[in-house]
């Protein structure tokens, strides 16, 4: 029993003292460089929808999570309302988003270093509600702050919102990166 211990004891002292060293020169493992995540933070948007046929008027719709993201629930988060077509035609909107970091806008800082970041929309059932074109960045490259949409039916769902950093060769795709913020939208289309 004694011996059992003292084995344990030696393992377990040995176990410890090689987890810190990561070869035989006894060299350490430097700490991993952090995230890059641009010089931009962004906790709130407000995105208008203009109908592109000229009648009616833009409406604007707003997101606010104050502490951001996993904090607290958002302190404004507008359900998008927005009219379907008429007898099964489809309504064409043209549409924009503003970045803010509280009252400061952000989204001149966001567009003038567009080769770096992203602006997502998805997760939204494509039966009632399609992003169509986007506008894009100085390498022909989605960027996504001006886009426009097609409500083809009456219905409802979500449309998850992020920004994403991409420090190196940004290919225009949602999942690369770093995302910087995210938001879940509900619409009810009428």
């Amino acid at each position: 029993m004694k011996t059992a211990i003292t084995i344990s004891t030696i393992a377990l002292f040995i176990g410890l003292f090689s987890a810190c060293i990561n070869d035989d020169e006894g060299t350490t493992t430097p700490e991993p460089l952090p995230l890059q995540r641009g010089d931009v933070e962004v906790n709130r948007f407000v995105m208008s929808f203009t109908p592109r046929s000229g009648g009616g008027a833009t409406q604007v719709f707003e997101f606010y999570d104050q502490d951001g993201n996993g904090g607290a629930d958002p302190i404004k988060n507008e359900t998008w309302t927005l009219n379907s077509g008429f007898s099964g035609g489809i309504a064409n909107y043209n549409a924009n988003i503003k970045f803010y970091r509280d009252s400061l806008e952000v989204t001149d800082q966001i567009e003038a270093r567009g080769t770096n970041y992203i602006v997502c929309y998805r997760d939204m059932n494509t039966n009632n509600f399609r992003i169509g074109d986007s506008n894009l960045d100085a390498n022909s490259s989605k960027l996504g702050t001006e886009t426009t949409w097609q409500v083809l039916n009456n219905g409802a769902g979500n449309v998850k919102v992020t920004l994403n950093y991409i420090h190196l060769n940004k290919q225009g795709l949602c999942d690369a990166g770093v995302r910087i913020f995210e938001s879940t939208i509900n619409y009810q289309h009428q």
